[in-house]
């Protein structure tokens, strides 16, 4: 799936973990990465497989690097950012499963291994839709 310029593949889903989890490997751009949210229905989790991220989590923002793990409780605000020059690669886990449903709403698969597209107002307005349904609150930069 391509999302918000990031590529997501997905290695677990709710449908082959009985709903538990969900694991995404994302490739980010430089710069890349989700505008803040908040998930009302899972926890999240990161793990830096390449490259060097920053993770904000309730308006903590902390530097990671390969190998770095951090984790978010639902109901609180959190995103992350590509900080390398490079397009790098996290780890995303989710529990329970279900989130996958939003990207795959809100995105458009991936059509070529290629970079994803930037983000455009018809991904928006797609993700504004689909948003409500999964429990995701979409906030500005500054919360």
């Amino acid at each position: 799936m391509w999302f918000v310029a990031d590529t997501m593949i997905y290695k677990a889903t709710a449908e082959n973990t009985g709903g538990s989890f969900a694991v995404i490997e994302c490739i980010t751009t430089p710069g890349g990465g989700p505008p803040p949210h908040i998930h009302t229905n899972e926890d999240e989790f990161w793990t830096v497989l390449d490259g060097t991220f920053e993770i904000t989590i309730g308006g903590a923002t902390h530097a990671a690097g390969p190998g770095d793990f951090a984790f978010g409780l639902r109901g609180i605000a959190h995103s992350f950012r590509n900080t390398a020059d490079t397009p790098s690669q996290i780890l995303l886990g989710f529990t329970p499963g279900g989130i996958e449903g939003f990207l795959r709403e809100s995105g458009q698969p991936a059509t070529n291994n290629g970079p994803a597209p930037a983000i455009d107002d018809a991904e928006i307005a797609r993700m504004m839709l689909a948003a409500p349904k999964y429990g995701i609150v979409l906030i500005g930069p500054d919360a």
